[in-house]
């Protein structure tokens, strides 16, 4: 059974090529479909094909972001949890997510039914923004977690398909050391103009920035190599067989270095130094959760100290690195007269 246009149904399992196709574009989404299709033994035409049909489905798209690394002194964060009245979690999730400022939202159960994480400029502006999402959502803050860090974000995740020698043929041979960024207002304009596209060409980017293209090429090969903004390739994770998620409060003896461990861990799609009873929070995707106790045993190895301090199961993202997805986890379809899908490029 696959979903309806409202989301509503199961995912079928995607293709070993489709995944390796995704899988692809997470190392290197401007990579050339040329470079792809050679990497994944097939022809730049098949490749684009597919990527075309994933995009107009929904079940696949880019993410385009500034790095999580503004958020200081730029931008703060603060991971919420709401409790809402009996039946009206649903509803208050939706809520959640309209706000340009709340970044993710996840329907979960434990202590909270809602776990959202809201941006500000400073932490004042923070804590007025907490406090008006929970009238929004008509519930109750049950604890705010301001975030300190951030070691790992869902656009840097990836399938972990393509093997060492592929990711290496994908990334753009460099024996540079790492620039610095461009000015602010650049990357800001390259963010509005990239939009939701990761593939946009030198070309149109110039179009919309205002400028020439090598300038402008110039300008995003920095603001990519420092970076400054982070291109990734999100998808619908039931379609890969990870449909279950946890979030995870764990107190470990330094957070710094445990951190960047954690990061790299494969199931692994989130991981910020936090300021609460534990010090990080993890958001873990795994296809059962029975494998919850492996996986927590596998991590506690690579953190000093590791004491879980709370779990929470995700029983559906809503809205993931400011994308609205539907109940079945796909990118949601554009509102009527709303904005429209990005290019497929």
């Amino acid at each position: 059974m696959t979903p309806t246009d409202d989301g509503i149904g199961h995912l079928e399992i995607l293709p070993e090529i489709d995944l390796a196709l995704i899988d692809a574009l997470q190392v290197n989404p401007r990579a050339p479909w040329t470079t792809i299709a050679s990497v994944l033994d097939i022809d730049a035409v098949t490749a684009a094909r597919r990527w075309r049909r994933l995009h107009e489905e929904r079940l696949a798209w880019w993410v385009v972001t500034p790095s999580a690394a503004r958020l200081t002194p730029y931008l703060d964060a603060t991971l919420v949890l709401l409790r809402c009245a009996s039946g009206a979690a649903e509803d208050a999730a939706e809520r959640a997510a309209a706000p340009d400022w709340v970044h993710t939202v996840d329907l979960v159960s434990g202590t909270a039914d809602l776990a959202v994480v809201v941006l500000g400029s400073g932490l004042a502006e923070v804590h007025r923004r907490v406090d008006e999402l929970a009238v929004l959502c008509r519930g109750e803050v049950v604890e705010r977690r301001v975030v300190a860090d951030v070691h790992a974000e869902d656009a840097g995740w990836r399938l972990g398909i393509c093997s060492a020698s592929q990711r290496r043929a994908l990334l753009p041979r460099t024996d540079q050391p790492r620039p610095a960024p461009p000015r602010a207002a650049l990357v800001d304009d390259l963010l509005a103009a990239l939009g939701d596209d990761a593939r946009l060409s030198g070309q149109e980017l110039a179009a919309r920035v205002g400028g020439s293209e090598p300038t402008v090429r110039r300008g995003l090969d920095r603001a990519l190599h420092s970076g400054a903004i982070r291109l990734g390739c999100d998808l619908a994770t039931p379609a890969a067989a990870l449909g279950r998620g946890v979030l995870l409060e764990v107190e470990v003896e330094d957070p710094d270095r445990a951190g960047r461990a954690l990061a790299g861990a494969a199931p692994v799609h989130r991981c910020v130094q936090t300021v609460g009873a534990g010090n990080l929070t993890l958001g873990v995707r795994l296809a059962s959760l029975a494998q919850l106790p492996r996986i927590e045993t596998d991590l506690a190895a690579l953190a000093r100290g590791w004491q879980v301090r709370s779990r929470s199961t995700v029983l559906r993202p809503v809205k993931r690195q400011g994308q609205v997805l539907d109940s079945s986890g796909r990118r949601a379809a554009p509102r009527r007269g709303g904005r429209r899908g990005s290019r497929t490029g």
